[in-house]
């Protein structure tokens, strides 16, 4: 080989070598950049990056997946120190320490026969009391027709939550017609096949004013489910004070979100425990409420939500949400361009979605989140266009991110610490007492330097009146530790005494 061709293979190897590193160097660059704009920690990203070869680029995943499982592991988990029982459980939600209802007069069933044969003559006024005991429907649904009034509702009561269970299968009841209220039921899917057991209340059409009170909702899909039939929209619902739980992962492809709102208007959902909604198939992405399909103002307040409690999962499950996971144009109300308008998320506590974030917003206009505490989730999403976001006065770890060309209008006075990046960790256990057990009173150090903006101010999360502008959930300094189970004498804990000594000293 002369020196003409040593002179030029060597500027070719040079040349190639400068042009392989200066890739590397811009790949590298833009990968660093990219994963720093997402706002996620390293192990969180690996386990979305995981997720999408494996599902996008299944030739390249033998390859990549070691690496993306090994930096997975890297997350520092926390699990919910108390195991959960909604019969012992005193705090947010459904408690069996309800007195007992008054009425002057009822109309007693004492068996599935006699329960069904009432519903069928239910009139406007009629109070229909079930006697202590179990009720298994057979069938898959029930025709819920007789009209309430305003001021003589139709109600399904038991005088106290826990004498009475209900075992439903499939659709549940089916309620079109309006003013039905339900109280102190225990309602229960029954079904082997967890796709069978869908909803324990299907709301639909001319189904308004409906009212669902301290109720316990047990192994359904979406235990309520809302939406429009035929140009009528079930509109003016309230779910107050109720608990929603699955005693397994849900085996199933369908939906999975405790409650889930179509096209209906002017629902509040207040002060309810929501927890374990896990689906284990299918996308595996579940809700513990949305409102979506083009409907309008819609509110979540004092809520308690776990994603995880006594259950857990590798899987995503997202917290509270106006939008959900979006759903057709064409099938939304009116016809309108958004999912939800004037939705309302505040006063909230949002536990334990560790795989994603705690709130979502998806095509959800002139949304206010206000005065939450999110634990131990990845934030708050506002995605597309058409969401509209005032964010204030909120106590989140992870980050405040509007994607896909959301927009925030205003983002101020949000205390937002970023989790590790490399681990993950949890950075609100220096700012509360013991959130991993449900104890957030502040630290002292931490809430001397919390300043409010003004907003409208409404009960919070502990069920005060307040007067003044606050950071969290709750105003003041003391927490109400009895809306967290904490001062209950029968919660069980799940680890050692030991553990329980360090998390709450």
């Amino acid at each position: 080989m002369n020196n003409s061709i040593k002179k030029y293979v060597v500027m070719y190897l040079f040349i190639s070598g400068v042009l392989l590193h200066l890739a590397i160097v811009v790949v590298s660059t833009f990968s660093i950049k990219t994963i720093v704009s997402t706002g996620l920690p390293l192990p969180v990203l690996a386990k979305k990056a995981y997720t999408n070869v494996n599902k996008n680029h299944p030739n390249i995943a033998p390859f990549l997946n070691p690496v993306l499982v090994g930096i997975s592991s890297w997350k520092k988990d926390i699990e919910y120190g108390y195991v959960v029982d909604p019969f012992r459980w005193q705090g947010v939600g459904a408690t069996v320490e309800e007195s007992s209802l008054d009425f002057s007069s009822t109309i007693q069933v004492f068996s599935t026969e006699t329960l069904l044969e009432a519903l069928v003559k239910a009139k406007a006024g009629d109070v229909i009391e079930l006697l202590p005991g179990e009720y298994s429907v057979p069938q898959s649904r029930i025709k819920l027709q007789g009209s309430g009034l305003a001021n003589a509702p139709i109600r399904i009561v038991a005088q106290k939550l826990g004498e009475v269970t209900l075992y439903l299968r499939g659709e549940g009841f089916l309620l079109s017609s309006p003013y039905w209220h339900f109280q102190n039921l225990h309602l229960v899917g029954s079904c082997k096949n967890h796709s069978n057991c869908e909803h324990a209340f299907h709301v639909v059409g001319n189904g308004h004013h409906a009212t669902f009170e301290n109720n316990i909702f047990q192994d359904f899909n979406a235990a309520i489910k809302v939406n429009g039939l035929k140009g009528n929209y079930p509109d003016y619902g309230k779910v107050i004070g109720n608990t929603f739980y699955n005693t397994s992962p849900r085996q199933t492809a369908n939906p999975v979100t405790p409650f889930d709102l179509m096209h209906a208007n002017d629902w509040q959902v207040n002060d309810n425990f929501i927890f374990d909604f896990i689906k284990a198939k299918g996308n595996k992405v579940s809700y513990g409420a949305f409102f979506k399909g083009g409907s309008q103002n819609g509110v979540f307040s004092r809520n308690l939500i776990m994603c995880n409690a006594n259950l857990q999962a590798k899987t995503i499950a997202i917290g509270l949400s106006l939008g959900g996971g979006g759903s057709p144009n064409k099938r939304h109300r009116d016809g309108n361009d958004y999912e939800h308008t004037n939705g309302v998320i505040r006063n909230n506590i949002i536990m334990n979605c560790a795989n994603d974030v705690g709130i979502y917003l998806n095509k959800a206009t002139n949304s206010t989140i206000t005065n939450n505490i999110l634990y131990n989730t990845l934030g708050i999403d506002v995605r597309f266009k058409e969401s509209l976001a005032t964010i204030s006065n909120n106590v989140l770890s992870g980050r405040i991110k509007a994607r896909s060309n959301g927009r925030i209008t205003q983002n101020s006075n949000n205390l937002v610490l970023s989790r590790s990046w490399l681990t993950a960790a949890e950075p609100l256990d220096d700012l509360f007492y013991a959130p991993v057990n449900g104890d957030f009173t502040w630290q002292t150090n931490a809430f001397e330097p919390m300043k409010a903006v003004n907003t409208e101010m409404y009960k919070d999360f502990c069920g005060k009146k307040v007067s003044f502008p606050y950071v969290g959930a709750y105003a003041g300094t003391d927490f109400c530790r009895n809306s967290m189970n904490l001062t209950n004498a029968k919660r069980q804990f799940k680890f050692t005494r030991d553990y329980e000594q360090h998390n709450e000293n």
